[in-house]
Formats: structure tokens, sequence, C-alpha cells
């Protein structure tokens, strides 16, 4: 989960930063733009009045006198190859009467030059001037220098330009452009000359000259934008930068959305890889401690099971030795020795089983026909008292040979089949089975040699088969649980050696495989 939180929580945090940088990154962007433009139009402004200055102090130009044929040569030999002013070049009286114009019908504004605020503030102070020609509404942008004579105003040069983008040249405005305003010394709007709706503001001078201080965010018609302004050298102009706050953070949206898919996968596949291997790991714990514990556990009931053995098997010893006397004596026939016969029997398989399962026997392998082993096998069973209430049906094949170890193999045969007929005697005495019968079958299956021990005992509880090879798990009264376990062990030590066991109706069977011997030719 804190990997998963993580995945997420990792992206929004580099976004939100990722926000701030670029604001402060677009915000110095704006204001350095803004600047170079402002020092641009001062430049091409100051070019503009220098153009009309140098003619103003040529001593041939006195507009008191009126304008003379010299006058006039001077003025269209400056002007008539020029391309700065593209609505023409006027020579304006101080009074504001037209004296000269190329072209002759240049407009000069719909209301007498000498109402002007500019024109006014430009006799008294005899600065050069910027600004549009009709404040109330005209294109022309007037670019005007004050001819001066004995420290008085005698005359004007007026340059036009029809329209403010010649000013600043821009191309339009494309997706990812910037938003240029440029406002003359009144705050009215020079650029652009189709003003959007954002800069159709009132007091638009007013919300954008902080910029110039503290380039930042502005809403302009409840659009908020990220902008700066500069003052344009040798004017009163003010030039603005704006951009769409907006659109930038849907940029970086998108970024983020697709930084975030990007680390989610990469997370989720990182995450599924860590929990297979994880579970892989964990499954490998836990089989390797359920195995060392198996084998802590196996090794101490092998060496219980030595010692119980022994002690049965010196106990056994002198039962044995008892019977002989008595079998000496002529008294073998009587009931009371034959039970104790069979109990020392008994004993003797259970000290056998538990010592093969302390001491394995080691496999020495020989040629054997199988035949012969369960006939071996079924002779030592077919003396157990169970047998007398149990039929054991053979069908045997003779000639099948195997390459093994006789004794754990006639082992395994003698707990199969000594299971099936403890199992039957048991069903016989509770009822349950009548007749019980044990059948055991030997054949040939390709190249396998195929041992059936099959009963009709009712089989093995369910709840019991999933411990059914487990070492001391007994699922009936009788036995220790090691016959089972040493069945198993004893084939699978036989390359290619298995057991199994099915459940059929009414009863159980056993199936042993084992390799058919490969006899030379």
């Amino acid at each position: 989960m804190l990997l998963w939180g993580a995945a997420f929580v990792s992206p929004f945090v580099a976004y939100q930063e990722d926000v701030k940088t670029a604001e402060g990154e677009l915000l110095a962007h704006l204001s350095d733009r803004a600047g170079l433009q402002a020092q641009a139009l001062g430049a091409h402004l100051g070019l503009l009045r220098s153009e009309l200055q140098r003619l103003a102090e040529h001593p041939s130009l006195r507009p008191e006198d009126g304008a003379t044929g010299p006058e006039v040569a001077l003025l269209e030999n400056a002007f008539s190859h020029t391309s700065l002013f593209s609505a023409g070049v006027a020579l304006v009286a101080a009074n504001g009467q037209r004296m000269w114009s190329d072209p002759v019908d240049m407009p000069l504004g719909r209301t007498p030059l000498a109402s002007r605020v500019w024109f006014r503030r430009m006799v008294e102070e005899r600065v050069a001037s910027v600004g549009l020609l009709d404040e109330e509404g005209g294109g022309l942008v007037a670019v005007a220098v004050p001819i001066v004579r004995d420290e008085r105003v005698v005359g004007l040069l007026v340059g036009e330009l029809t329209t403010a983008n010649e000013l600043l040249p821009t191309t339009p405005r494309g997706t990812n452009e910037s938003m240029v305003a440029l406002l003359g010394e009144r705050g009215r709007l020079l650029l652009p000359a189709t003003p959007p709706p954002l800069l159709r503001q009132p007091q638009l001078a007013t919300r954008l000259r902080p910029l110039v201080d503290a380039p930042g965010a502005v809403t302009l018609g409840g659009t908020r934008l990220l902008g700066a302004a500069a003052l344009v050298p040798g004017t009163d102009m003010l030039l603005a930068v704006l951009d769409d706050e907006a659109r930038d953070r849907e940029m970086l949206k998108r970024r983020y959305l697709g930084q975030l898919g990007f680390h989610t996968v990469l997370l989720g596949g990182v995450l599924l890889l860590f929990t297979v291997l994880l579970r892989r790991s964990y499954r490998s714990l836990v089989a390797a401690e359920e195995r060392l514990r198996h084998q802590e556990t196996m090794a101490a009931l092998g060496t219980a099971s030595s010692l119980i053995a022994h002690e049965v098997k010196n106990a056994l010893n002198s039962m044995q030795a008892a019977l002989s006397m008595i079998r000496a004596k002529g008294g073998e026939t009587t009931l009371p020795v034959q039970a104790l016969r069979s109990q020392a029997d008994r004993l003797g398989h259970l000290a056998r089983s538990l010592l093969g399962f302390a001491s394995p026997h080691p496999v020495q392998r020989r040629s054997c026909e199988m035949h012969l082993l369960v006939q071996d096998a079924l002779q030592a069973v077919r003396l157990l008292p169970e047998a007398a209430d149990v039929a054991i049906e053979t069908t045997l094949q003779e000639g099948l040979f195997v390459k093994g170890d006789p004794t754990l193999l006639v082992s395994a045969v003698d707990n199969l089949m000594r299971n099936a007929v403890e199992a039957g005697a048991v069903a016989h005495d509770i009822g349950q089975q009548p007749t019980p019968r044990v059948e055991v079958r030997l054949l040939r299956e390709a190249a396998e040699v195929v041992l059936v021990v099959e009963d009709n005992a009712g089989g093995v509880p369910p709840a019991f088969e999933p411990r059914l090879w487990e070492p001391f798990a007994v699922g009936r009264s009788k036995g220790i649980g090691l016959g089972l376990p040493m069945v198993r062990t004893a084939i699978r030590a036989h390359d290619g050696g298995s057991v199994s066991y099915t459940r059929v109706p009414g009863g159980s069977r056993f199936t042993v495989r084992l390799p058919l011997e490969k006899m030379a030719s």
C-alpha cells in the first residue's frame, strides 16, 4: 500500500513543483520578452525621431517664413524615397496649420491639431511626442518633432504610421503565442490593432502598470493571465506581454497525467513482479521449513522406533524360546498356544517395521521374478489369524522379471496384502461386510509389471486420504501407521517404480508399477 501511495503522491508532488517552477520560468521569460521588445520599440521610435530631428535642425528649414521653394525641395528630397512613415510626412506651423505634406491629402486627424493635448505640450515643452493622432478613436500613430528657432517652436514635422503594428511588427498569435499589448501615454491601446475581448477592459493601463515592477498574475475579463510589462525608453508608452495561465496549466496537467499513468503502469508491473517473487519465496521458505520439520520429526521417530524395536525384539526372543519348548512337549495344537504364536508373529512384524523405518534396508538389486515374490508374501499373509475370515483370490502372470531388491519388494507386497486382509477382517467383525474378499492381480502393461491389491472392506475414510502415506498416521484400530509409508519408500527405491491408491465401489485399490527388466537377447 505504501508503494501504491507513493506511485500516486510522487507525480502529484512533482506536478505541484512543476507548476511553481513553470510559473516562475514563464514570468521570467515574459519579463525578459517585455523588456527586450520595449527596448526594440524604443530604438525604432528613436530612429523615427532621429530622422525627423535631423531635418528639423536643418538651417534651410524655416517654417515661420512659409513653405518656400527651397524648403519644399528639401522636404521632398528627404522623404520622397523613405518608407519609414507609411501614411506620410507633414510640415505644420506653430499654430497647427498645415504648410506642406506628402501626400498632399495626408490626414491630420478629425480635430485641429492646436486643440490636441500632445500638440500643446510639445509646443510648450519643446520635446518630441509619439501617440495616436486622434485619441478619440483614430488609428493613425503620429511621431512629431518640434522645429525650434531662437528657443521657440516655429513649426513641427509630423510623421504618420497607418497602424501601430508598424511600431512593433508581430506575427499572428498561434496556440502557444503570448499576447502583446502596447498602450499610449494616456492609456490608449495602440496594439493590437484589433484587440480581443480580454483587452477591452476599462482602466486597462491601471491594471497592467503594476506588472512593470512585479510580474505576476492579472485577471482580465474573468480570465487569469500571467504577465510582465516594461516602459518604452524615451516615451511614456507601456508594453505588456500576457500569457494564458489556464492553457499553461493544462499543458502541465497533461504531462502530469502522462507521468502518473507511466508511474502507475511501471509501479504496477514492479509490484506484480515483487508480489510473484514474494509469494514464490514465501512458499519456498514454508516448504523448506516443512521439510526441515519433517526431517527432524522423522529423525526423532526413527531413533524412538529403533529403541522400541530392540526392546520388543528382546521380549519376542524370550517368547519364541518358550514356544519352542512347548512345541517340543507336544503342546503346539492347543488354542492358547496358537493365539500366543499369532501374537508373537504380529510383534515380530511390528519389530521389523520399526527397524525398517529407523534403519532403511540398503537396496541390493538383482533379477527377480515377481510371481515368486508375491507367492512368498501370500504364504506369510495366509498364516494370519484374520486370513481365516477373508477370501484371497489371486491372478498371477508368470515370467515377469524386474531388477530389484527381493527383500524390499516382498516386504512391500506383504504390507499391502496384510493391510487388505486386516481391513476385511475388521469389516467382517463389525458386520459391515459378511463376505470380505481380497483380490491380488499380477500382470504386464506395456513395459511395466503391475501388481493390484483390491479389497471390498469399505475403503479408506475420505478425511484420512490426504495423510494416507504419512508415517505413523493411523486410520483404524490396528497398526502403527508404518506399512504404507514403507511400501512407498520401498517401491520408489526402484527407478521408475510407483504406488497409488484408488477408491473403488465398496473398497480400496492399491496399484504398484515397476519397470519390466530388459532381458538380454
